[in-house]
C-alpha cells in the first residue's frame, strides 16, 4: 500500500503516525527545508475545547499521542474596551509551535519512521498517479479549492511577534476590541517566564491595513515589551463539499476543518488525520467519520456570524456576564459543553435590534 502525504505539519505527521501503527510507512513531502512553522508561537488547548474529556492531555491519549506541554494554564485574563475578567483553575495547556525541539511538530516527528522529503513542492495530481492514496495536509485551502466546492466563512490577517520581558508562565491574556481586531481578537501566550508570543487576528482585513491595526493594538493596550521577532500571514476558514476525492484525502486545515470562530485547528487536525488513516487502512467511509467534526464546525460557523455583528459594548456586556460567579463556575468548573451553546448565548447578550 503506497501512500503519499503532502505536508509535514501536525496533520501530516499525525496521519503518518496513525498509519505506522498499522505497519504502513508512507512518503511525506514537505516544501520547506525543515519541520515546523517558520515563525514560533504559543498554542493553547483549553479544557472547554475537548469536552467531554476533562483533560486535553487525555484527549491526545485517546489517539495514542503523548504530547508534552510547556505549561499548564491556570489563569486567563480577558479584556474588552472597558471591562476585564479573570478566570482561574485548571483551564488547559500551552504548547510550543514552530521549529524548536519541544514544538508539537518536532514531538510528532520524533515518533515517526516514515521518510520525509524536504524542499519538495509536491503536486497531488502527479502523486495520485503513482501512489494508491494521497493525503493533503498542507495547512491551507488551495488544494480544496481545486478539488471540490469551497465556501469561505471568515478571512483574517495575522500579525504576531516574540516578546522579551517578565511573564507569568501559567497566565494567558486575550483582548477583544473592534478598533484594532475588528471581529477578531488578540492574545498573549508565555513561552517561558522571560519570553512570550503576541498575536493579533484581525478579521476581514487587507494586507496594507494590518500594520496600522497592530500599532493601534500595541499603543492602546500599553504593550511596551522588547520585540525580537515579528511575522505576518493570512488565514482563511471555510467549508468544503467533499473531503475525499477519488484516492485523495483532505485533512486538518487543508480539509476545511479549521474552527472559524477563534481559529483553533489543532484538535481537529489530529482527529481528522487519524480518521483518514483509519479509513485508508480499513476501507471505511471517511466522510462518515468526520461528521462529528463537521457538526462542531457548523456550530462555530453560527458563532462566527454572531461575533461578526458584535459591537464593543456587546463585548463589555459579555465579559460582565462571564464574570458572574455562577456563570463562571458553569463554564469553567463543570463539564458542560458551553461551545455547543455559544451561538445562542452570544445572540442573547446583544442589544435588541442587532
Amino acid at each position: 500500500m503506497k501512500i503519499a502525504i503532502i505536508g509535514a505539519g501536525i496533520s501530516g505527521l499525525s496521519c503518518a503516525l496513525a498509519l505506522e501503527r498499522h505497519g504502513i510507512y508512507c512518503d511525506i513531502y514537505e516544501r520547506k527545508h525543515t519541520i515546523g512553522n517558520l515563525f514560533p508561537f504559543g498554542e493553547i488547548i483549553l479544557q472547554i475545547m475537548t469536552r467531554p474529556c476533562k483533560d486535553p492531555l487525555d484527549f491526545f491519549k485517546k489517539f495514542g499521542l503523548v504530547l508534552r506541554p510547556l505549561n499548564e494554564i491556570t489563569r486567563i485574563v480577558i479584556k474588552s474596551p472597558t471591562r476585564k475578567v479573570e478566570i482561574r483553575g485548571r483551564l488547559g495547556y500551552i504548547f510550543e509551535r514552530g521549529q524548536g525541539k519541544n514544538s508539537i511538530e518536532n514531538q510528532l516527528a520524533q515518533q515517526i519512521k516514515s521518510k520525509i522529503f524536504f524542499n519538495v513542492n509536491a503536486n497531488y495530481e502527479d502523486l495520485k498517479k503513482s501512489y494508491g492514496y494521497v493525503v493533503i495536509a498542507t495547512g491551507n485551502e488551495m488544494a480544496a479549492k481545486q478539488l471540490t466546492e469551497w465556501e469561505s466563512v471568515v478571512s483574517a490577517r495575522v500579525k504576531g511577534g516574540i516578546l522579551l520581558g517578565d511573564f507569568e508562565p501559567h497566565s494567558v491574556y486575550v483582548w477583544f476590541d473592534r478598533s484594532y481586531a475588528k471581529s477578531g481578537f488578540a492574545y498573549l501566550v508565555p513561552l517561558s517566564n522571560k519570553k512570550a508570543s503576541l498575536i493579533l487576528v484581525a478579521t476581514y482585513t487587507l494586507k496594507e491595513e494590518i500594520e496600522d491595526l497592530w500599532q493601534t493594538f500595541l499603543f492602546k493596550e500599553s504593550l511596551k515589551y522588547k520585540m525580537i521577532e515579528t511575522f505576518e500571514t493570512e488565514l482563511e476558514s471555510g467549508m468544503i463539499k467533499e473531503h475525499q476525492v477519488g484516492n485523495v484525502y483532505l485533512v486538518g486545515n487543508a480539509g476545511g476543518f479549521l474552527e472559524p470562530a477563534f481559529g483553533f485547528g489543532l484538535v481537529n487536525s489530529i482527529k481528522t488525520s487519524f480518521y483518514c488513516a483509519d479509513s485508508i487502512v480499513k476501507g471505511g467511509n471517511y466522510e462518515g467519520k468526520v461528521k462529528d467534526v463537521l457538526k462542531g464546525i457548523e456550530k462555530m460557523v453560527e458563532l462566527r456570524k454572531e461575533i461578526d455583528d458584535m459591537r464593543d459594548e456587546d463585548y463589555d456586556r459579555l465579559l460582565r456576564i462571564i464574570g458572574n460567579p455562577f456563570i463562571k463556575g458553569l463554564i469553567y468548573k463543570t463539564n458542560f459543553n458551553i461551545m455547543k451553546h455559544m451561538p445562542f448565548f452570544i445572540k442573547l447578550i446583544k442589544k435588541p435590534g442587532q
